[in-house]
């Protein structure tokens, strides 16, 4: 939005059914010692895929036995939804500045999210969305240090993240209420 013209509005993705990604109560990061750790690029050189996989061969030397890398590509999506079920957390992306629709079905399945979110951006969105905004910022420098504290983090508050994940989802990426927003903002009533 910093290019666009004056009179642009945010408008948040609205492409996730909250009846089909949704938390699956029987998978996730409470049941288990070992953390799974997702990554699912759909463009390897813009979610900064090299830099996430020497990182994770980086986190080996401490925590191998202590968690579990899934990389989530080029397969159907039943494959790709199951895989997604199975992970505890999810890096998105480390360069764009933003999270996509793949942090949002991750987050409305209650995983908790790992993005770069460029931070004066937030300007272009809702106050309020930017306070609740759920997601974990990270860059290249520091998705070392942020990932060996969620090794380290109690489940109870992985599980916590996701429930702030999946509320995040429901308040803000919710259809129906991105619908209203934009009949709102179109005076279309």
């Amino acid at each position: 939005m910093n290019t666009l013209p004056p009179k642009t509005r945010f408008l948040p993705y609205c492409h996730v059914d909250l009846n089909y990604w949704c938390p699956r109560k029987d998978k996730g990061g409470g049941n288990r010692e070992i953390l799974r750790i997702g990554h699912a690029p759909s463009n390897r050189q813009v979610k900064g895929t090299q830099e996430i996989l020497d990182v994770i061969k980086q986190l080996k030397i401490n925590f191998e036995e202590r968690f579990e890398f899934v990389l989530i590509e080029n397969v159907d999506h039943e494959d790709a939804m199951r895989l997604y079920d199975s992970i505890d957390i999810l890096i998105d992306q480390i360069y764009v500045g933003w999270y996509g629709g793949l942090a949002v079905e991750a987050m409305a399945l209650g995983k908790p999210v790992l993005c770069y979110i460029r931070e004066s951006d937030l300007r272009f969105i809702p106050q309020e969305m930017a306070q609740d905004l759920p997601v974990i910022n990270v860059e290249s420098n520091t998705l070392l240090t942020v990932l060996s504290s969620m090794i380290e983090m109690p489940r109870e508050q992985l599980l916590e993240l996701g429930r702030r994940s999946r509320s995040y989802v429901e308040k803000w990426h919710c259809p129906t209420k991105v619908v209203q927003q934009l009949i709102e903002g179109m005076n279309l009533k």
